[in-house]
């Protein structure tokens, strides 16, 4: 159980980054501990040597002014004034034999008769002597004097041996504490570094588990972390919209199929029924075949809908003549605003030039057009104004309609969303959804501000042709009566 519990551990992120982390600071403070003990034992070592070799040319100096008679009556003086000896001082013959040796008493471990045995080494090299029992070293500088002898003056590393022990044990006290603040460090950087992942998983447990309104918390502290958070909860608020969206879209595509289904089975009950015969059979045929095809388009709609909210709809662009495009739209419904006594006026420049879906703005123009006729009583009045704006064209589309409330105008590019004034109306509640969707897919645009029987104007802002090749059309306005 135990081992299975370790192993378990050592597989988290969190140990892991815990481990690497403790052992990044334990392993960068045990090198600089290193790295200062090695400067201390190079620093002791080279104040050493350069005392030797002072001491040395300070001897040598005095064996030439005074020989080896003068020599010893001021190593003498020197002794009965400092009481300490710390240097050891050998003076041999030209054969290496010895001649005068003066050493502290604490040295007496040293093995003095190998010297005689040892090859001499030139001024500012050094021989090293070790102990009988190697607890210390005598470093030993020579030099050979004018009159062939030879002058050797050392020092024992008892002393330095001793700092650098004593600083070794100062630092095996220090690195005990800092193993265990590597370690407990390592842990609260794993563990406070690891929350917002944590808290991640723990949101995606609890959507998971069925609670949708589940959220990360967010630290504010602008961190990636942080914009993770944000980014997850945009990202679960944008799917909650969607499935509310969702939901209510299959509500509503239910409510819309259920009639037209309720209508052809209907149909085909008389059809069955009757003994009309084949004129009864033809008419609920009719009457199928009307039905379906309002459900076939509801369902393209849909599809296009979809395609275009999602960033998937295929859009053939090319050079589009704007003008042209609503002239072509006020033509297709010339016949139905003359039924209806309403006058269609265009206040447009000679050309304006988009890069766009032909096809898919035609729709557009058709939605907003067919809404205008709908909805606007008999005598009344459809403007539309195409205007080019730095870089951009506006579509305007005002009529003299019953308008809507502040409620309808809010909600009126949901899909499939028809007010309580326009349900006398035929259609599915598709058009203006697609239309913002289709502008959107076009880098564009589309508002609308209406208010109850006063009208109601929608306008488009697309961006327009920066590479089409056309020529830049007058930007002088004429007024053109289509209807």
């Amino acid at each position: 159980m135990f081992s299975s519990t370790i192993k378990t551990l050592r597989q988290t992120t969190g140990f892991r980054l815990a481990l690497l982390s403790s052992a990044s600071f334990i392993v960068g403070t045990l090198f600089l501990f290193a790295f200062a003990y090695f400067l201390l034992s190079a620093s002791l070592q080279a104040r050493d040597r350069d005392s030797i070799d002072a001491r040395l040319r300070q001897l040598a100096a005095q064996y030439q002014a005074a020989d080896l008679a003068g020599l010893k009556r001021s190593l003498a003086l020197e002794s009965s004034i400092r009481k300490t000896k710390p240097y050891f001082i050998r003076i041999a013959g030209p054969s290496n034999a010895l001649v005068f040796m003066e050493i502290p008493d604490q040295w007496a471990e040293f093995d003095l008769a190998r010297l005689e045995r040892l090859p001499l080494t030139e001024l500012g090299s050094f021989m090293r002597l070790p102990a009988n029992d190697d607890s210390a070293v005598l470093e030993i500088a020579s030099l050979r004097l004018p009159d062939g002898s030879i002058l050797q003056v050392g020092k024992s590393t008892d002393e330095r041996d001793e700092i650098l022990a004593l600083f070794g044990w100062i630092l095996a006290g220090v690195a005990i504490p800092v193993v265990v603040i590597g370690i407990a460090s390592g842990a609260f950087l794993a563990v406070r570094a690891l929350r917002p992942i944590r808290e991640l998983i723990e949101t995606v447990r609890a959507i998971d588990s069925g609670a949708m309104t589940a959220r990360v918390p967010v630290r504010r502290t602008g961190d990636e972390l942080d914009s993770l958070a944000q980014l997850f909860n945009g990202m679960l608020n944008r799917i909650a919209v969607l499935i509310e969206g969702m939901r209510g879209a299959l509500d509503t595509v239910a409510h819309e199929l259920r009639t037209p289904i309720a209508r052809m089975r209907g149909a085909a009950e008389i059809a069955l029924q009757s003994d009309r015969g084949t004129d009864i059979a033809r008419e609920a045929l009719s009457d199928c075949i009307e039905e379906s095809d309002r459900i076939l388009r509801l369902l393209d709609g849909l599809m296009d809908l979809s395609e275009a909210e999602a960033g998937t709809l295929v859009l053939k662009r090319e050079p589009v003549d704007i003008v042209a495009l609503v002239e072509e739209a006020i033509d297709l419904y010339r016949y139905v605003s003359e039924e209806k006594a309403i006058s269609v006026a265009l206040e447009a420049p000679d050309r304006v030039w988009v890069t766009a879906d032909r096809g898919r703005l035609r729709q557009v123009m058709a939605n907003l057009l067919d809404n205008a006729t709908k909805y606007t009583p008999r005598g009344g009045r459809i403007d539309l104004k195409v205007s080019r704006e730095k870089s951009t064209v506006a579509i305007a589309v005002a009529d003299t309609g019953i308008g809507m409330t502040p409620q309808d105008l809010s909600r009126i590019w949901d899909r499939l969303y028809r007010g309580d004034r326009g349900r006398a109306q035929r259609g599915m509640g598709l058009g203006l959804s697609l239309v913002k969707a289709i502008v959107e897919a076009h880098g564009g645009q589309v508002v609308a501000a209406s208010a109850p029987d006063s009208g109601s104007v929608f306008r488009i802002t697309l961006p327009l042709a920066s590479d089409s090749g056309r020529p830049v059309p007058p930007t002088g306005r004429a007024e053109r009566t289509a209807i």
